[in-house]
């Protein structure tokens, strides 16, 4: 699927949602919606959640509505030109403009708000087209690959905040936003969940936890170093391992979050940590978030194909990360790359090579 087709899939999706629910207008303005629709970045500073720029879909037409300022960039360069877009600008100054400009498109119809659609719209960024799919691999891949050769040349000395910039550089290099950067070392990394990054220097154990979006879509991971062997924090590793298998191999379509929540509380327990899970979120549906929905107790939301989700499990400093895809023909770990450190993780029969720390000196 070419974007321009995915562009009109999206629309259509909507348009019968408009049909429906008896709208002749939608006005998109947030960022993860515009992305979702557009494949482009909608947005000025990295931590905006709202488009800079709205989209009016009506029932036969899409309008790009936006300030002088940002128009012509943002066609030409997160719309590619798409023809079927047309492009109202106005004077960043005169927001008068804007709102004759919004009348006209209306013509007297209802508009629908984001929240109007909201159950559709999140359908619509969380199962993927093929489109989303095929860009999707390749964020996750590109994404571990390259905080995975960052974390293979860690060496001692090396501050926490000089290891996140590595990685931001190495991002930004290949087109990918980084929106989340968490780095711990040592002692931070055993006492802090979400560590952000200070100016701590490595001596043994390196946490790196990240996300990167690219055209909206956000790939998460962790990875974890020891320069010299720890025996207790490799095995932490490993019941982590085991979570996290347990985590995404309960995802089945027709069952709940809270079912596979549950079954990963089941493998905490199992490898004697019972608490842990009550320390830090599990992780959950993904896609143009960096979480759509935790997993957790009393969560019903039904799993899909072609859905993605982002387990975490936790235990005292180690930490399990990875994207998967839910297909129709079982789960794909989109950021395994295969040239990691990874532990063999057997749950109910079920197997999975799940990342663990990797011991630059044995």
């Amino acid at each position: 699927m070419e974007r321009s087709e995915d562009f009109r899939h999206k629309t259509g999706k909507i348009r019968e949602a408009l049909e429906a629910k008896g709208y002749g207008c939608v006005e998109i303005r947030s960022q993860d919606n515009f992305s979702c629709i557009t494949g482009g970045r909608g947005f000025i500073g990295l931590a905006s959640t709202r488009a800079c720029a709205s989209l009016f879909i009506t029932r036969d037409q899409v309008f790009l509505v936006a300030e002088n300022i940002e128009a012509d960039r943002l066609m030409e360069e997160q719309l590619y030109g798409n023809e079927e877009v047309q492009v109202l600008s106005y004077p960043w100054y005169a927001y008068r403009e804007r709102e004759a400009i919004v009348e006209r498109i209306a013509s007297g119809c209802r508009i629908a708000s984001e929240e109007d659609l909201a159950p559709e719209l999140f359908r619509l960024r969380t199962v993927l087209s093929p489109h989303d799919i095929g860009n999707y691999r390749k964020l996750c891949r590109e994404s571990a690959e390259i905080v995975e050769s960052i974390c293979k040349n860690l060496r001692m000395g090396v501050s926490e905040y000089a290891l996140a910039g590595r990685i931001s550089e190495a991002f930004w290099s290949a087109n990918i936003e980084p929106i989340t950067l968490l780095v711990a070392f040592d002692r931070r990394a055993l006492r802090y969940r979400h560590p952000v990054m200070t100016e701590n220097r490595l001596e043994n154990y390196a946490l790196v936890s990240v996300c990167g979006r690219r055209k909206g879509l956000v790939a998460s991971l962790t990875r974890n170093v020891l320069l010299r062997m720890d025996r207790e924090m490799v095995l932490k590793h490993q019941a982590c391992g085991m979570v996290h298998t347990a985590f995404i191999h309960g995802l089945e379509t027709g069952r709940t979050l809270e079912d596979v929540f549950l079954e990963g509380l089941h493998q905490y327990d199992v490898q004697g940590w019972p608490l842990e899970h009550k320390e830090h979120h599990q992780g959950g549906l993904t896609g143009y978030a960096p979480r759509a929905l935790r997993a957790k107790r009393g969560c019903g939301h039904r799993i899909s194909a072609n859905e993605s989700y982002a387990f975490n499990p936790t235990i005292q400093g180690a930490k399990c990360e990875e994207t998967v895809l839910l297909t129709e023909a079982g789960v794909e770990v989109m950021t395994h790359t295969g040239n990691y450190t990874y532990v063999d993780c057997d749950v109910a029969g079920k197997r999975q090579a799940a990342p663990t720390v990797l011991v630059l000196g044995q």
